[in-house]
């Protein structure tokens, strides 16, 4: 398959959460953030994410987001919104959501914490996928403790024909691998990465790109790395990969979303604080970000 024939080739940025300081999200902010995206030349966006806290934004939130990246990239790039909820039924919800707010595909996230059998994690994706003409991607992420098997991801793919693609965070190659000769030959299937880790490897077995973190504060080395591969360029893309997991290593020294929140304010472009219960990166932690930063010269 062509990868320019893919809603999403190349990088994909997961965009975060703007807040104002009373915990409401501060929307002339979060455009700005979405505007900067589109500036960098990033390919995609993605809404509602779980790095990006969406289990902390209501469903009418996340709707909102959605239809206003919509309007702000004004079909610059597609929009993809996430659906992450454990009841169907939210899930419609958010669907008609997205639908209404002009997405051009959407994300199904497994549901999260309580145990289902793969029978009925079948049962929660057909029952969301059918219901919609957008084209859908799955999110298999291991932190919902729901971590899906490639047998059931590609059942999943196969069945649907609108179920165009796979957003892989379980950072397993094998898996992936399983995955992708799984997929019926004559499906059109977009292999995409769910961890910065893992753009080169995703690439090297035809995947279209990535779903990336990082890009929302760093879009050009993830973009570079994309391109350097598409252009036959291996060794210069297996080079930025390196980087790229040099920065994602940098930005462990806080808490996820704390980490990538003050890395954008050091860069000039303040997107807020954190949504309670999360709480700020210490300043003994925000001192390490800062170093392991200008090591890397990116601030």
């Amino acid at each position: 398959m062509n990868t320019r024939d893919t809603i999403i080739h190349g990088a994909c940025t997961e965009l975060l959460v703007a807040y104002n300081p009373q915990g409401e999200i501060d929307f002339r902010l979060f455009e700005g953030e979405v505007d900067r995206q589109i500036e960098s030349g990033i390919a995609a966006l993605f809404c509602n994410g779980l790095a990006t806290e969406a289990l902390l934004t209501t469903h009418d939130e996340q709707i909102a987001m959605v239809k206003t990246v919509v309007n702000r990239v004004r079909g610059k790039v597609p929009v993809i919104g996430n659906i992450v909820t454990n009841v169907a039924l939210d899930a419609i919800k958010l669907l008609r959501g997205y639908e209404d707010a002009g997405a051009s595909a959407v994300c199904i996230t497994q549901p999260m914490v309580y145990e289902y059998t793969p029978d009925g994690l079948y049962k929660y994706f057909s029952s969301i996928a059918t219901r919609t003409v957008l084209p859908v991607y799955i999110y298999n992420a291991p932190e919902s403790s729901n971590t899906m098997s490639p047998a059931l991801v590609a059942k999943i793919v196969n069945d649907h024909d609108n179920v165009i693609g796979y957003k892989d965070s379980t950072k397993d190659i094998m898996h992936l691998q399983t995955v992708k000769m799984s997929i019926k030959p004559e499906k059109h299937f977009e292999c995409v990465a769910g961890s910065d880790g893992t753009i080169f490897p995703t690439l090297a077995i035809g995947g279209a790109g990535v779903i990336s973190l990082i890009s929302a504060v760093f879009p050009k080395p993830v973009i570079e790395c994309c391109e350097a591969y598409f252009k036959g360029n291996i060794e210069e893309s297996y080079h930025l990969q390196e980087f790229i997991l040099k920065i994602r290593i940098a930005m462990k020294a806080a808490p996820l979303f704390s980490a990538y929140k003050f890395a954008s304010e050091l860069l000039g472009y303040p997107i807020g604080g954190l949504r309670a219960p999360l709480i700020d990166a210490t300043p003994e932690q925000k001192k390490v970000i800062q170093e392991n930063l200008k090591a890397l010269n990116l601030i």
